[in-house]
C-alpha cells in the first residue's frame, strides 16, 4: 500500500510502500492508532495519546486541532485502508506544506 509518513522533527512527507497491517502501523505511529478522518477521501493515522505522551506538533487540521507525533497519510477504502492516489499526494503536499521525498 503507498502511504505518505510525515515525522514532526522531519520536514519532508516520505512516500512509502507498507503492508498495513495494524502491527506495522502502530510501530511507524508509535502507539494505538487513532484515525483523523480528513477531506477528498484521505485519512491521517497517528498516535491516540500523542499530545498527552508529549510528542511534538506535526500539523494543524482545521477539525481536530494540532495533530502529534508521526502520521500515516492513506485513502479511505471503508472497511479498509488503500494506497495513495497521486492527486491526493498532491493535495497532502499542499495541505501540509511539505515536500514530498521518495
Amino acid at each position: 500500500m503507498r502511504v505518505l509518513v510525515r515525522e514532526p522533527i522531519k520536514q519532508p512527507l516520505q512516500l512509502k510502500e507498507i503492508e498495513g497491517s495494524l502491527e506495522e502501523i502502530q510501530e511507524i505511529i508509535g502507539g494505538d492508532i487513532e484515525i483523523v478522518p480528513m477531506t477528498q477521501g484521505l485519512l491521517c493515522i497517528c498516535n491516540e495519546e500523542g499530545n498527552m505522551k508529549g510528542l511534538e506538533k506535526n500539523f494543524f487540521h482545521d477539525y481536530s486541532g494540532w495533530i502529534f507525533g508521526t502520521v500515516i497519510f492513506v485513502s479511505d477504502g471503508g472497511e479498509e485502508f488503500r494506497s495513495l492516489t497521486d492527486s491526493q499526494i498532491t493535495f497532502i503536499k499542499e495541505y501540509v506544506c511539505s515536500p514530498v521525498v521518495q
